[in-house]
C-alpha cells in the first residue's frame, strides 16, 4: 500500500506519515530540503535560500522522493508534492491549517518568536506555491486528484491520523488506485532539466 501525504508547513505532515505508518505497519519516506541539508551539514535556514533559488535542489528532491516511492511496495510518503508527483498510489491526502495555526505550531515547536515565524512561513508559502507553478505547473492550492484532503487546525495528531488510516483501510478494500493526472509530465521535466 503506498499513502502520499503532502501539506504545507506546520499542517502536521510528518506527525501524520510517522503516525500512519505506524498504525498500518508501512515504511516512512520522506525526502526534503531538509534532508538535503541534513545530509550536506547545513543548517535548513542557510540551505533553503539556497535550494529555493536554484531550481536544480526542486528537481533533485522530486527525482529522488518518486525513486523512493517507485523503489518501496508498502509506505508512506511524504513532501509538498507528493500527492502530484508519484503514480500508482492507494491513497492521496492533503493536509490543511490555517497560516496563523502553522506559524503557531512551527513557533512552539522551534521556541521562536511568533511573529518572526509567520512571517517566514507567509514567504515560505508563497515561494514554494510560485515555484511548483513555474517548475511543473502545479498549483498546490488546487486539490483535485486527491482522496481526502483533511483540516487538522482542530484536531489532534492522532485523530488526523486516524482519518487517514480509515481512509487507507477503505482504498485497500475497494482496490482504486488513480493515476496522478500529471506525475508522468513532472517526471520528464526533471529528466529533461536534469538533462538525464
Amino acid at each position: 500500500m503506498r499513502i502520499m501525504i503532502s501539506g504545507l508547513s506546520g499542517c502536521g505532515n510528518t506527525t501524520a506519515c510517522n503516525n500512519v505508518a505506524k498504525a498500518l505497519g508501512l515504511q516512512v519516506l520522506n525526502y526534503t530540503f531538509r534532508t538535503m541539508a541534513a545530509e550536506k551539514g547545513m543548517p535548513f535556514e542557510e540551505f533553503y535560500p539556497i535550494a529555493s533559488s536554484d531550481p536544480k535542489y526542486d528537481y533533485l528532491v522530486e527525482k529522488r522522493q518518486v525513486e523512493l516511492a517507485e523503489n518501496t511496495q508498502d509506505c508512506v510518503l511524504g513532501s509538498r508534492l507528493a500527492g502530484w508527483a508519484v503514480d500508482d498510489v492507494d491513497l492521496r491526502v492533503w493536509l490543511n491549517a490555517s497560516l496563523e495555526t502553522r506559524a503557531k505550531r512551527i513557533a512552539n515547536r522551534e521556541g521562536k518568536p511568533f511573529e518572526q515565524v509567520l512571517e517566514a512561513v507567509r514567504n515560505r508559502d508563497d515561494g514554494d506555491k510560485a515555484r511548483y507553478k513555474a517548475l511543473y505547473g502545479v498549483d498546490v492550492d488546487d486539490h483535485d486528484g486527491f482522496d481526502l484532503v483533511v483540516n487538522t487546525e482542530w484536531l489532534t495528531a492522532e485523530q488526523a491520523a486516524a482519518l487517514i488510516v480509515a481512509a487507507a483501510k477503505l482504498a485497500k478494500e475497494n482496490n482504486i488506485q488513480k493515476p496522478s493526472k500529471i506525475a508522468k509530465r513532472i517526471k520528464q521535466i526533471i529528466a529533461e532539466k536534469l538533462g538525464e
